[in-house]
């Protein structure tokens, strides 16, 4: 981003970006295609689940996003995917990171590595979906899952193994 419309512009680096890449065109039908196919679908559909999980376990304050919520939100990101994975963070670049991954990804994806960061992050979406509700200025965070290691490591594994026998 440091050549974006010949500004020098801050360029947040993210810890996973999954590609196609847009650095200077707008990718959105390239990723719309990308989610017809049913295997990313499938993928997709396991971590919003797991994101309602995650929500719903704090209160219920929060409406977790439907996959369809989703898929057409951010048409102008610059990668399909991007993770962010938190561990030994302030809070306040824990919401960096978390505005970063779902302003830059179609599906922003945050990884907290303990119970304490997740709580942060559960703690962070209900503040922007409070702020929302209040019609106070906030950002939008509905293509923000929030997954946990154990459950993004379940959800590789499922998918591998039903890969594998489809095959």
């Amino acid at each position: 981003m440091r050549d974006e419309y010949g500004l020098s512009v801050y360029s947040p680096r993210l810890d996973i970006a999954v590609g196609p890449f847009a650095t200077h065109e707008r990718l959105g039908h390239e990723y719309d295609s990308i989610l017809r196919r049913p295997i990313v679908e499938e993928f997709l559909r396991i971590l919003v689940e797991y994101n309602r999980i995650n929500l719903e376990a704090f209160d219920n304050f929060v409406r977790p996003p439907e996959y369809e919520d989703i898929l057409y939100m951010n048409h102008n990101a610059r990668c399909f995917m991007a993770i962010e994975i938190e561990h030994l963070v302030s809070r306040k670049h824990l919401i960096g990171g978390a505005i970063n991954a779902s302003a830059l990804g179609r599906f922003g994806v945050v990884i907290p590595w303990s119970d304490e960061k997740l709580r942060a992050f559960i703690k962070l979406v209900r503040y922007l979906h409070y702020l929302r509700f209040a019609e106070k200025n906030t950002f939008n965070t509905t293509n923000l899952l929030i997954i946990t290691k154990e459950q993004m490591d379940t959800a590789l594994q499922d998918l591998k193994i039903r890969h594998m026998e489809y095959s």
